[in-house]
This record gives structure tokens, sequence and C-alpha cells, in this order.
């Protein structure tokens, strides 16, 4: 990771302190609700930034929040993924400097330690872990993202289309936990914040506009890399969505507002499965011990739920399939089912789990 103090003042055209205004002040004041009490924490906060429209906005909004709350310090993060060519992403990071010596703020820089995959999956992992080592080094608990409400539509759409159940379904969260397991870290890991997460793209470019953005040489950086249809978010926006829209102007907003309701629904369900586990589930040194008829009283989504629970207990990451698998064993006497790094048995009145085993129904 290459940390980058803001540069001097950069003779940009009309560079300038950016514009406040009717228009700035309500976008700000969204923000720094959505940020909660974290705009007036006096640790550092990360903001992640391209120097795209919508990471840009994030950071911009994220100064002025601390700012009005004095809040602690605010550092920008800009990462190059070493997937597009080294002038474009030069001019990336030279744009993020350019705006965090505008604000005031620092700027770290970074790009992965080796050569990554073409993949959304892989510049994801590389993008996180970064940022995870970013945050501890600046001792901050939190990184801020630019996710929108049409990147929550996007995310919902994709995830409903890959078979997620409620959890996923639930899209991204506002406030999250880190979501890459850092590498050799024996801090806490950061959260993961998306303070944008209820304002549209469309919002996002206003407010810019509404800074004065373009007048002062800051005109947010455009990627190449979104107007292709390689990756599959690129293909639900530029397809997917305007179909949708078409049979409802407000589709991303209707998708948004399932997420909602769908992390609604399955936070509420998460506790009642806590309180069901800490009932029927007994942990000893041979493995895990459920009781089968007060697992079977219990509807299925609790029920899966638990014994999501009971697995993890051994540390076995059980996926839908083998939880199905498993809930349909714990109804019959005798029955074995060899999991993912365990096994499953059912014996008298209860399902025994153990560490160990294969991948098949028995």
């Amino acid at each position: 990771m290459t940390a980058v103090d803001p540069p001097q003042p950069l003779p940009l055209p009309g560079a300038g302190v950016l514009a406040r205004n009717r228009a700035t002040g309500a976008f700000e004041r969204r923000a720094a609700r959505a940020l909660g009490g974290v705009a007036s924490e006096a640790e550092p906060l990360l903001v992640a930034c391209s120097g795209g429209p919508d990471s840009s906005a994030a950071l911009i909004a994220v100064v002025r929040a601390r700012q009005a709350a004095s809040g602690g310090e605010v550092v920008a993060a800009t990462f190059d993924h070493g997937l597009r060519p080294p002038a474009e992403t030069s001019a990336d990071r030279a744009a993020v400097e350019a705006l965090a010596a505008l604000l005031g703020v620092r700027c770290l820089a970074g790009a992965p330690g080796e050569p990554i995959a073409t993949s959304e999956d892989a510049a994801r992992q590389a993008r996180y872990r970064w940022l995870g080592a970013a945050a501890r080094e600046i001792g901050a608990a939190a990184c801020v993202t630019g996710h929108t409400l049409d990147d929550q539509a996007e995310t919902v759409l994709l995830r409903l289309a890959r078979g997620a159940g409620l959890a996923g379904a639930a899209g991204m969260a506002p406030d999250a936990p880190w979501p890459v397991p850092p590498e050799g870290a024996t801090d806490p890991a950061p959260r993961l914040l998306r303070p944008l997460l209820e304002l549209r793209r469309a919002e996002v470019l206003g407010y810019l506009e509404a800074l004065g953005m373009a007048e002062r040489g800051l005109a947010p950086r455009q990627d190449p890399g979104n107007e292709t249809l390689v990756f599959d978010r690129n293909r639900v926006r530029r397809r997917v969505l305007p179909e949708l829209r078409r049979l409802n102007p407000r589709a991303a907003e209707a998708l948004a507002g399932f997420a909602r309701r769908a992390r609604r629904d399955d936070e509420a369900l998460e506790v009642w499965a806590a309180a069901e586990a800490s009932r029927l589930v007994r942990t000893g040194e041979a493995g895990v011990r459920v009781e089968r008829a007060g697992l079977r009283e219990l509807p299925e989504a609790v029920a899966v739920r638990v014994l999501r629970a009971a697995a993890a207990e051994l540390g076995l990451a059980l996926g839908a399939d083998q939880l199905e698998s498993l809930l349909r064993i714990a109804g019959r006497s005798g029955a074995r089912l060899t999991l993912a790094g365990g096994e499953a048995r059912t014996e008298g009145a209860a399902l025994y789990l153990e560490r160990d085993g294969g991948a098949t129904e028995g």
C-alpha cells in the first residue's frame, strides 16, 4: 500500500471551494443521517474513492458531514486493480488526489501485490483486502463506499438470478460487516458503511452538478469498463433494468424497497432462530447435539437457521442445499448425511453433527 499526502494545489482551471447551496445541503443532510453517530466520532474514517461520480460524491458529502459534526479525520483511499491501461488508472488516481487536496484530506493509494484475474469477484476481493489493510493502518473503525440505490437494485437482481435466499435478497446493508476475511490481521475488521444507499444515481449526478465540479476542472472520471457487457452487473444495468423500467418507471426503488423488507424479515428470523438454538443445540467435545422433536416443531425457515448455527459451532459453513438435506434427515431415525467438512446422523431423540466427512445424503 502506498500512502500519498495531499499534493500542493494543482493548476486546475477554476479550481477552488466547491459550491454550497440548497441542493448540496439537502443531499449532504441525507448522507449525514445515514452516517448517524459515525459523523461525530473522533476516530478516522476511510472513504473508498475511484474518482467516479458515486464515490466522489460520497467523499465530499462525508467530509462535509464530519466537518459539520466536528468529527475526526476523513481519509480518501483509491485502488488500482491493474486491469485497465496505466494512463487511465493514473488519471483516476490524479483525480482522487486533486479532490482530496481540495477538501484538505489525506489520500492513500494502493494496488494488488500481484496480478489479479479479470473478473468482478477477483477485483472486489483484492479491493476490499487492501481497503481493510488501509483502514487498519490509519486506525479507522469503518470504511465508506459510494454504493447507491441503483447499485442496490442491480445487486438484488443478480443475487436472485443466482438463487439467493432471503438474506441474499436483502442486498447490501447500509452498515455491514467487512465483506472479505482479513489476511493475518489480529485487529477487528472495519465496518462497511454505505450512506448513499437510499439515493438514486441521478441524485448523485445532480449533487455533483450543484457543487460545480465540472466548472472547477474536477469532473468525475468515467470508467470505460462500465460500458462493456462482459461483466454481469453491466448487463443488468444496461439491459435488464431498462426493460424493468418499461414495466415500472420506479423499478429500482421497488427493488430497493424489497431488499429493505427482506432484510427486516431475515433479521427477525435470525433472532427467533438464535433463541431456539439456545434451547435446542448443545455443543460437546464430540460435536453438536440438536433436539429433533423441538426442531420439527419449528417453521422450516427458522429450523434451517438453527441448523446453520449448529453447524457453525463446528466451523462448518453449509450451503442452502445441504441445510435442507440436513433438515430432511432430522425427521428420520438412523439417517446419515455427509457434509462439506463433517457428518450428521440421527440417533434417538437427537441429531448429531461431527467434523469430517464427504458431501452426499444417505
